[in-house]
């Protein structure tokens, strides 16, 4: 990586590749506009984007930024300051249903009301997962089976359609991912729903604290379940927001676990989810944009 201070260092992003181009023409592409060394490139876009280049100082990552978009692919380049402005984890205690829209009693700090018509971007994680076991010709990690696999449940039927779960659809789709393809040997410790909301909050449906109450006669006996059902209803509510549970499929950049983020340690939060959902929010929000 070249040279330059921590706060002038950039996470290159490409989103999309440009039509055609493969990931060693990408790499030669930003390697050119920024002076980036080509094989390290090489090696980091065997990932499918959208995916993290590297962290570079400004100057050269917006010159491989505008080597991409001028050929036709996407891209942006947030700082550390950038992920850490989205703010702490608003971890919620109890979820309703009122006039006002959905009203939020929080572990840490006052009740808060989140309009969903607010809500931007929702992303869902398993954390502490084994990697899935691929059958023959098959490579990389999946989510959970019961996210893509054809009828499996109505959120996974709603995001193999259109609208705005088919942006986040859309953006993963090129890497010619099939999770129905692998074999399910999955362990998952903990189940999270991040909330997103136009004002920049960070709200936190944690399946280790979360009852589940606003489910009603809907709740059912697992986390995972339960974690869905929420994951239906906010859609349903939000109609709007994208829905994102690719963070099985991405990998953590070198300096992701120097976020920092207010009451971090006493929210437990896990470094990898926290810094995933805050670049992804503002991933989709670049694309939304333009």
């Amino acid at each position: 990586m070249t040279s330059g201070s921590a706060t002038d260092r950039v996470f290159l992003t490409v989103i999309t590749y440009p039509e055609g181009m493969s990931h060693n023409d990408v790499a030669e592409l930003l390697a050119d506009g920024g002076g980036l060394d080509a094989p390290s490139l090489r090696m980091i876009l065997k990932q499918t984007p959208p995916c993290i280049a590297g962290r570079y100082d400004r100057g050269s990552a917006l010159g491989a930024l505008r080597a991409l978009i001028k050929a036709g692919g996407d891209g942006f380049a947030p700082t550390m300051a950038d992920i850490e402005a989205l703010g702490p984890t608003l971890k919620i205690k109890d979820l309703r249903l009122g006039a006002g829209g959905l009203e939020a009693d929080l572990w840490r700090g006052p009740s808060a009301t989140i309009n969903p018509d607010a809500i931007q971007i929702i992303v869902r994680a398993h954390l502490s997962e084994k990697i899935l076991k691929p059958r023959s010709g098959v490579t990389g990690t999946s989510i959970l089976t019961s996210y893509t696999r054809p009828g499996a449940s109505s959120v996974a039927i709603g995001w193999g359609m259109g609208g705005a779960y088919g942006l986040a659809l859309g953006l993963y789709a090129g890497g010619g991912f099939s999770p129905e393809a692998r074999e399910e040997r999955t362990v998952v410790l903990s189940h999270k729903l991040d909330i997103h909301t136009a004002d920049d909050r960070v709200f936190q449906i944690d399946g280790d604290k979360f009852a589940y109450l606003i489910l009603g006669d809907q709740r059912g006996y697992s986390d995972n379940e339960n974690t869905d059902k929420m994951c239906e209803l906010l859609a349903h509510l939000s109609p709007n927001a994208v829905v994102d549970p690719y963070f099985s499929y991405w990998h953590p950049p070198p300096g992701h676990q120097r976020l920092r983020l207010l009451q971090m340690k006493i929210n437990k939060d896990d470094p990898a989810f926290a810094f995933y959902s805050r670049w992804a929010a503002l991933m989709y929000r670049h694309v939304m944009r333009g």
